[in-house]
């Protein structure tokens, strides 16, 4: 899922960091700026099969919902050499619309996934 190594990975990485500062915290923004706001948020994106959360998958589609998102962040940094982690927990939604609540069944969203990069000794 985290193909950090995939030739379209190493690329997006190279080119989103390219302006950045050569130290692991500036690339690590410029990567979470890129994904926050360069791949759409798709609640309603596939997540059935294991190549939905493929990273190179994710970037080539340019979509995602929050697994997804935190799979293609995570290969990022990975690619840029900062180790880089899947997290998940269970978070209130409090700008979720009403169709998307209807949806869920809740505001809560339970494995709600999120990415930690380890710098300067923490995660």
């Amino acid at each position: 899922m985290l193909d950090s190594g995939h030739e379209e990975i190493i690329g997006y990485a190279e080119r989103v960091t390219r302006d950045a500062e050569n130290d692991p915290i500036s690339k690590a923004v410029s990567l979470y700026y890129a994904v926050r706001d360069g791949i759409w948020y798709d609640p309603y994106y596939p997540f059935y099969l294991p190549e939905h959360y493929r990273a190179s998958n994710v970037l080539r589609s340019g979509r995602g919902f929050c697994i997804s998102k935190a799979a293609l962040l995570c290969a990022l940094g990975r690619a840029c050499n900062i180790p880089s982690r899947v997290g998940f927990a269970t978070v209130r939604n409090h700008i979720a619309t009403k169709q998307l609540i209807e949806f869920m069944g809740s505001d809560l969203f339970v494995y709600h996934g999120f990415t930690e990069f380890y710098l300067n000794g923490k995660w």
